[in-house]
């Protein structure tokens, strides 16, 4: 088995950042085409997986500002995607729960979106989309546990 060198994984990761651009920007439109917006979205994603948590975790997790999620999660209390409950580890900070109806709508938003995307890519291999997955998956992995040698090795340079 011959493996890929330093240069074909760089091409790799310029095609993955091609890609992710291009994906980037008809995101939104799919988003919106299901019912609801990109940031609406990531919020549920992450509050259904990893269950209720304040406006500042969720933000940690998303990588963004705290304010612009506490925006977010305000329109998204008031269009009855989640609720706000009392935080047994602090008396302000309130946690961000899914309703039943913002995981309804996630659900259905989620069906929709699949029928969009399966309707952009009808003939893409199903061994070939779980191929790339695997690999992405790898790639994403390693990166993670690489971080702070490579970095390390950036600052000895």
């Amino acid at each position: 088995m011959k493996y890929a060198d330093g240069e074909m994984l760089h091409e790799f990761f310029k095609a993955i950042y091609g890609a992710w651009k291009s994906v980037e920007e008809v995101e939104e439109s799919i988003h919106m085409e299901s019912g609801m917006s990109r940031a609406q979205k990531i919020n549920l994603a992450h509050l259904i997986s990893a269950g209720p948590m304040t406006v500042s975790d969720l933000a940690f997790k998303r990588g963004v500002s705290r304010q612009s999620v506490q925006v977010g999660v305000g329109s998204m209390v008031e269009q009855g995607y989640v609720q706000l409950i009392e935080n047994p580890r602090h008396k302000k900070a309130k946690l961000v729960q899914v309703t039943s109806h913002g995981r309804e709508l996630y659900e259905l938003s989620e069906k929709a979106e699949n029928e969009i995307i399966e309707k952009a890519f009808p003939k893409f291999a199903a061994e070939d989309v779980s191929n790339a997955t695997s690999l992405l998956n790898m790639v994403r992995e390693k990166l993670e546990k690489l971080e702070p040698k490579v970095l390390k090795m950036r600052q000895e340079d």
